[in-house]
């Protein structure tokens, strides 16, 4: 079939003939080179990438000048972190399932099962690569892939900016007529991996023999050379007849797909239209599912009016004119400081165009040299150190747009900050955090989501196998979200909140419930102990009273008993006591003895019971 013309090149293809792809994937691999470029400018920017040795030979900086590079961008990035990591691993589950039909049923078990099935050997390492490459540009990509070793047969994986190749206009990447993903092969593994990846032998030859030629043919050094060891392999997705196909190429150097194009297959199984029976093949085994939508979950830093994905904005963007300008003030203000501590010297003449003034240059003094001129000498005037003032500005203003207030509020200049300030600085900062860390929750709810759907039918179809209490459970229909929401935001807004009300609580016969709740709720790890020792402690107090208590009685006891005895003997009393004193007496040991009968008879009913 003819490469189409360019009229044809932008209307939409429903076709598996690469020469009809062709003009498009090249255009997918010129705009993943300009995202590649970007993420490469991002990079020197936040981590300031400058070569001072060469600014000092280009004169582009004096000798004595100082570059203080100040690294906003990365500070503000690592700072945000924690928020990020903390939601996805704090939690000692990966999500929370709620059934649609039944709310009242538990999920706890499937829970545990599933978070097994997701959280695989270092599944942290792509989610911690997907939070800081959203934080720093703007957005972040992940692809949900096949992979039958991992528990749940799926795994995820974080493409770096520059890898994936889309329309620049592009709201939606489930919109795309077709993306691209580049892979970086060794020109040894490209060879390896060929049959198992189903590869054309001879594509795979012509490509190593054109890219060992452009290195030949260029003019480029030995180390550049030597360096020049990966070949660039594109995977393209795009629709045909509603179904994604993934094929293989190189589209400068190959002439056909290096892999034709074959239905997308992630893993998921056919289930009857009750949602719970396998669809079986002729040979008895689940029949594949091959996928309508493209397996790639988008993570974005922030949302504005403008969502085209080229155009979402991170901390680079965010942060380089204040990391610019601190950067030039810090250095500005040290290498002033810097040339204001010299001594500078020159010759005391009212004439600067006398012979031995002109000849005598570069001249430098050292103690005990012996000086035949009479000289002259003077500093450099020091900067104020308001300069310092200006800066801190700078980085106080850029905390508060971070949603930093609290620290901002910390590192005020003077002192006057009261407890209350504090505090609503802090809730402020935790609100703010809170809505950047639920936005992420988004993203991760729908690529969770994808992951179940597609773990769950390879457990009904049983390509994965459980036991049958899970089996059953699995055949339910469950709502999936992330434990972070519950295990973190949730609990973050509830410590909060008794946190508030533990004064009002403290002094209530609650008390000790209400702390340990907080303490279980603060240290989930940790809680236990220390509630330990809180209930060692109460039970010595109530030991201690009750043996306080014990003794009273006894002593009570035995003045009673006294009593008793003393209303018997009328004789001990004189002539006035036994008119005054014994009344009351044998009142009291009247009362005494109906207790103690009371009492007995209490004692027996209680023996008898037993």
């Amino acid at each position: 079939m003819p490469l189409p013309t360019t009229d044809d090149a932008v209307e939409y293809i429903d076709s598996l003939d690469y020469d009809n792809w062709q003009t498009k994937i090249a255009d997918l691999v010129s705009a993943a080179d300009e995202l590649h470029h970007k993420a490469e400018v991002h990079r020197r920017l936040r981590y300031s990438e400058v070569d001072i040795e060469d600014l000092k030979r280009v004169n582009r900086l004096a000798p004595d000048e100082l570059y203080i590079p100040q690294h906003i961008i990365d500070m503000n990035v690592r700072r945000e972190q924690s928020s990020y990591v903390q939601y996805i691993t704090q939690s000692p589950r990966a999500v929370i399932l709620s059934s649609r039909i039944d709310p009242t049923v538990t999920g706890d078990l499937l829970e545990r099962d599933v978070t097994n099935r997701l959280r695989y050997d270092n599944w942290q390492i792509p989610l911690y690569a997907n939070i800081d490459s959203f934080q720093q540009n703007g957005y972040s990509i992940v692809e949900l892939v096949y992979d039958a070793n991992k528990p749940g047969n799926l795994k995820h994986e974080t493409i770096p900016l520059g890898d994936l190749g889309f329309v620049n206009d592009t709201k939606d990447i489930q919109d795309c007529e077709i993306v691209s993903r580049k892979y970086y092969f060794t020109k040894t593994k490209l060879k390896g991996v060929a049959k198992t990846y189903g590869f054309d032998l001879e594509q795979v030859k012509d490509i190593l023999s054109a890219a060992v030629q452009n290195v030949k043919t260029e003019q480029v050094s030995v180390t550049d050379k030597r360096d020049r060891s990966l070949v660039t392999i594109f995977k393209v997705m795009f629709r045909h007849e509603g179904v994604v196909q993934v094929a293989w190429c190189q589209s400068d150097k190959g002439t056909d797909w290096l892999r034709k194009p074959q239905p997308l297959f992630i893993g998921r199984c056919k289930l009857q239209s009750d949602g719970v029976s396998p669809i079986l093949d002729t040979e008895g085994k689940p029949e594949k599912e091959y996928e309508t939508e493209y397996p790639y979950v988008l993570f974005p830093y922030l949302i504005s009016e403008n969502n085209t994905i080229s155009e979402l904005k991170g901390r680079c963007f965010l942060d380089q004119d204040v990391q610019e300008a601190v950067t030039s003030l810090m250095s500005s203000f040290c290498t002033a400081h810097r040339r204001g501590a010299g001594l500078y010297f020159s010759k005391d003449v009212d004439d600067p165009n006398t012979t031995d003034e002109i000849l005598q240059k570069n001249v430098y003094f050292r103690t005990g040299a012996l000086i035949n001129s009479k000289i002259k000498q003077f500093q450099l005037t020091a900067p104020p150190a308001e300069m310092l003032s200006a800066v801190q500005a700078l980085v106080t203003a850029n905390m508060q747009e971070t949603s930093q207030v609290n620290f901002a509020a910390q590192n005020r200049k003077d002192s006057r900050k009261t407890a209350t300030e504090i505090q609503a600085s802090t809730q402020s900062a935790q609100a703010l955090s809170t809505v950047q860390v639920v936005l992420f929750s988004t993203a991760l709810r729908q690529m969770y989501q994808k992951m179940f759907d597609i773990t769950r039918t390879r457990v009904l179809s049983g390509m994965i196998q459980v036991n049958p209490i899970l089996g059953q459970l699995y055949s339910g229909d469950w709502i999936v979200k992330p434990a972070g929401d519950v295990d973190v935001i949730e609990r973050q807004q509830l410590i909060q909140q008794m946190q508030n009300l533990w004064p009002l609580m403290q002094n209530t016969p609650a008390n000790m419930a209400f702390l340990s709740d907080l303490l279980t709720k603060l240290f989930p790890e940790s809680a236990q102990k220390y509630i330990q020792i809180l209930q060692q402690s109460q039970q010595q107090q109530a030991q201690q009273a009750q043996s306080q208590q014990n003794q009273m009685m006894q002593q009570a006891m035995q003045m009673a008993q006294g009593v008793v005895k003393l209303s018997k003997h009328p004789e001990w009393f004189s002539d006035a006591g036994k008119q005054q004193a014994l009344p009351t007496v044998v009142n009291a040991a009247e009362g005494i003895e109906q207790m103690m009968k009371q009492q007995q008879s209490q004692q027996a009913q209680q023996g008898q019971q037993k």
